[in-house]
C-alpha cells in the first residue's frame, strides 16, 4: 500500500501541475502551471464562501440544525456531476496508465489506481468542506457530540459513495446501449446525467418552493437514510443502516470494477474515436457542410467531449419545457427575496437562459481538439474563417432546441410588447454568438495540439480555463445590470454584444492558423 500511495503523490503532483511549476524551463508552461493553480484556488475560495454564506443564512433563521444535511446534499450532488463531467473513462485508464501497470503493484490495486487518485482528490475537498462548515458552527449546532461524529462518518463515507454511484450509473447506461446497440455519446453523456440527477429533481419538482434548502434537504443521502434530522437525535440503528448501506454500495462497486476491468477497456477504448475523426474527408463541392459534418463527428466521437459541453444545453431545454408546459405555478409566480432587492420569475428567467448560454462553449477546445491531426488542416486550402463557422455552428447547433423553447416561453409568458420579445430574442441570439467566437478566438491564440488526455484540452487547457473567466465575469456583469437597471441596459448589452462580435470577427480575418 506504500507504493500505491507514493504513485498517488507523484501523479497528483504532475496533474496539479506543481511538478510543472516548479520543474519546468520554459516560461509558457510555468505560466499555464500558475493559470491552473490559480483556476483551482479560485474555485476553492467561491465554494468556502457558498459555505459562509449557507452558514450565515441559516443561523439567521435559526435552522442551523439543518446545516449539515445540506452541506453532505450539495457535496454529493456536486461531486457526482464532477465525477460524470470528467469522464468516467478517467477511472478506468488515463496517460498514466501504462506506467502503473508496469510498476510492482498488485493487480487490483494497478485497477483501481485511477478511482483511487479520484478518492484521494474527493477526500481532501470534502473533509476541507465539512470542517470548514463545523468550525462555524462550533457552539450554535445542537447535539455537537453527534454532530462531529457525523461529520467524521460523512468525510470517511461520501467521496467513496460518490464516485460508486457515478459508476454504477454509467456502467448501467453503457452495458444497456451496448445491448440495445446504440452508439450514441451524446445519448450516453445525457441519459447517464438525467438517472443520476433523478432524484434531485424529483425533490424539487416537489418541493413548496424553490428555496435551496427545501430542495437540498429533502435530497440530502443524510437525510434520505434517517442518518440526521431537524428533529431528536437518530437511534444507532439508523447510523448503521447508513453505514451498511454506504459498504454496501462501495463494496459491489469495487467488485464489478475489478471484475469486468476489461470490459470497461474495451467499451471505454479510443478505436472508434480515431475511426471516427479518420472516416470523412473535406469536400470543396460544399465546403461549409463538410467542414461541419467533420466538426460533427470530431465532437461525438468523445464521451469526455460530450458530457462536458452538454449539460448547459440541456438544461436550458429541460428549464425552459419546464417553463413551456407549467410543470409547476412556481416557475412562473414566484419571487425570490433578496436582502436588497426581489426578483420576479421574468427576471430569474433571463437570468437562467443568459447563464446556459455564457456558461459552456464547445469552440474553446475546438481546435486543440484536432489534436495532431491539425496537419490535415493546416494543408488544406481553408481560410480560418471557413473553419471557424464550422466550429461556431456545432456550439450554436447545441443550444438551438433550448434556446428556441425559451424565447417561445419569454414571448407567450414575460414580454409585454413586440419590442421587448425582439430584444430578447437578439440578445440572448447575440450572446450565444459572442461567447462561441470568443472561445473560437482564445484557442486560437492558446492552441495545445500535444495531448495525451482530452481532459487536457476540454477541462485544463489555457484557452477553455480563459473562456470561462471570460463567461464568469460577462455573467457577473449581466447579472447586476439586468437586477439593476434591466429597462435601461438590455438594449446597451445588446449593442456590446454586437460590436464585440464585429470586432472579433475582423480580427479573425486577419489572423492566421500558425503551428507553433
Amino acid at each position: 500500500m506504500g507504493k500505491f500511495l507514493q504513485l498517488q503523490k507523484y501523479i497528483l503532483k504532475n496533474d496539479f501541475q506543481f511538478s510543472r511549476l516548479a520543474a519546468a524551463n520554459h516560461r509558457d508552461d510555468r505560466k499555464h502551471a500558475a493559470l491552473t493553480l490559480a483556476g483551482y484556488c479560485a474555485a476553492i475560495v467561491m465554494a468556502l464562501g457558498y459555505i459562509v454564506y449557507i452558514a450565515f443564512d441559516l443561523y439567521m433563521n435559526n435552522q442551523s440544525a439543518l446545516f449539515l444535511p445540506i452541506l453532505s446534499s450539495i457535496l454529493f450532488w456536486g461531486l457526482g456531476i464532477w465525477t460524470i463531467l470528467s469522464g468516467i473513462q478517467k477511472l478506468v485508464f488515463s496517460s498514466d496508465t501504462d506506467l502503473i501497470f508496469s510498476m510492482p503493484l498488485p493487480s487490483w490495486q494497478a485497477k483501481l489506481f485511477n478511482a483511487g487518485k479520484l478518492l484521494i482528490l474527493y477526500f481532501l475537498i470534502v473533509a476541507m468542506t465539512i470542517v470548514a462548515g463545523v468550525m462555524l458552527h462550533l457552539f450554535i449546532l445542537p447535539s455537537l457530540g453527534f454532530v462531529l461524529l457525523s461529520a467524521i462518518i460523512l468525510i470517511i463515507t461520501l467521496p467513496s459513495v460518490v464516485i460508486a454511484a457515478t459508476f454504477l450509473i454509467s456502467l448501467a447506461v453503457k452495458t444497456l446501449l451496448n445491448l440495445l446497440k446504440v452508439h450514441s455519446n451524446i445519448i450516453e453523456a445525457l441519459l447517464t446525467i438525467a438517472l443520476f440527477l433523478s432524484p434531485l429533481l424529483y425533490f424539487a419538482a416537489n418541493a413548496s418552493s424553490l428555496n435551496y434548502k427545501e430542495i437540498f434537504y429533502s435530497s440530502s443521502p443524510l437525510n434520505l437514510f434517517g442518518f440526521i434530522n431537524a428533529q431528536p437525535q437518530p437511534e444507532f440503528p439508523q447510523v448503521l443502516s447508513f453505514l451498511a448501506i454506504s459498504i454496501l454500495i462501495v463494496l459491489v462497486a469495487c467488485y464489478l470494477f475489478i471484475k469486468q476491468y476489461d470490459f470497461l477497456i474495451a467499451a471505454y477504448s479510443t478505436s472508434r474515436k480515431t475511426k471516427a475523426r479518420d472516416s470523412r474527408a473535406v469536400s470543396s463541392n460544399n465546403l461549409f457542410k463538410s467542414l461541419f459534418s467533420k466538426e460533427l463527428q470530431l465532437y461525438l466521437s468523445s464521451i469526455t467531449y460530450v458530457s462536458n459541453t452538454i449539460l448547459t444545453p440541456a438544461l436550458l431545454l429541460i428549464g425552459s419545457l419546464a417553463y413551456l408546459f407549467e410543470l409547476s405555478p412556481l416557475l412562473t409566480n414566484y419571487t425570490l427575496e433578496l436582502s436588497f432587492i426581489s426578483l420576479s420569475s421574468k427576471y430569474i428567467f433571463i437570468l437562467f437562459t443568459t447563464v446556459c448560454i455564457l456558461l459552456t462553449t464547445t469552440t474553446s477546445s475546438s481546435l486543440s481538439f484536432e489534436g495532431r491531426s491539425i496537419w490535415i488542416v493546416l494543408t488544406s486550402p481553408l481560410s480560418l474563417i471557413e473553419l471557424a463557422k464550422a466550429k461556431i455552428a456545432l456550439n450554436i447547433l447545441l443550444f438551438l432546441p433550448g434556446l428556441a423553447c425559451a424565447i417561445t416561453v419569454y414571448v407567450r409568458s414575460f414580454s409585454s410588447s413586440a419590442t421587448e420579445s425582439l430584444l430578447f430574442i437578439s440578445f440572448t441570439v447575440s450572446s450565444l454568438l459572442l461567447i462561441s467566437i470568443v472561445g473560437f478566438f482564445i484557442n486560437l491564440k492558446f492552441p495545445n495540439y500535444n495531448w495525451s488526455s482530452e481532459m487536457e484540452v476540454i477541462k485544463q487547457g489555457k484557452s477553455t480555463i480563459l473562456t470561462a473567466m471570460i463567461s464568469m465575469v460577462l455573467i457577473s456583469a449581466i447579472s447586476a445590470l439586468t437586477i439593476f437597471a434591466f429597462d435601461l441596459t438590455f438594449p446597451l448589452l445588446l449593442l456590446i454584444n454586437i460590436c464585440v462580435i464585429a470586432w472579433l470577427i475582423y480580427k479573425l480575418k486577419d489572423s492566421s492558423l500558425v503551428l507553433e
